[in-house]
């Protein structure tokens, strides 16, 4: 056994040493790529908490938007109604002062067409219902009407108007329906 198998065993002895150094520099390109994608994914983890924390802020923001809009929503409403009300208290210490009905009369009137207007720039529109066909969609029926000039299922008056703000029945006409003929008992 001499020098031969001694050749052997060192070329074996080197080979097995090229195979753990390769071993060696794959298990070192793993752990390279293995903290290259821990620190991606910490990346990306980091990335995504600040995206959440920035969402949750937008959303904390735009409901605060949102209630301050809410409560400041009908705000030129209410000024232009603070006119009519202080237009509604000069007719109170007029009609008080001087007792001229029909002064009075005109002057409520204006208060009246005033107030009409700003309500209907609002949205704010009356329906019309006497005449109409009955839908309880829009209307509320109070009680039955007989008259013999009208179809069934008519109204024939109108107890309390109904109005709509911005196309939508905000409260339905109360009235009174025309209410079917009742037949003839020729036996009577």
């Amino acid at each position: 056994m001499g020098e031969t198998d001694n050749k052997l065993t060192e070329e074996a002895i080197d080979q097995k040493s090229g195979e753990e150094a390769l071993a060696e520099a794959a298990a070192s390109e793993m752990v390279d790529e293995a903290s290259a994608v821990q620190r991606q994914l910490e990346e990306q983890k980091n990335d995504y908490l600040r995206l959440a924390a920035e969402f949750d802020n937008y959303r904390k923001r735009t409901t605060r938007e949102f209630a301050s809009l809410v409560k400041t929503a009908n705000e030129s409403l209410v000024g232009e109604l603070l006119e009519v009300l202080d237009n509604f208290e000069r007719a109170f210490k007029s009609r008080e002062e001087k007792p001229d009905f029909e002064a009075y009369h005109k002057g409520m009137t204006l208060v009246f067409d005033r107030l009409t207007a700003i309500l209907g720039r609002a949205g704010l529109k009356r329906f019309e219902s006497v005449g109409q066909k009955f839908d309880p969609n829009l209307h509320e029926a109070m009680m039955q009407v007989e008259a013999a000039d009208q179809e069934p299922d008519t109204i024939a008056i109108e107890i309390q108007p109904g109005y709509e703000l911005n196309d939508k029945v905000i409260r339905h006409a109360k009235v009174g329906v025309v209410k079917a003929a009742e037949p003839k008992d020729e036996n009577k």
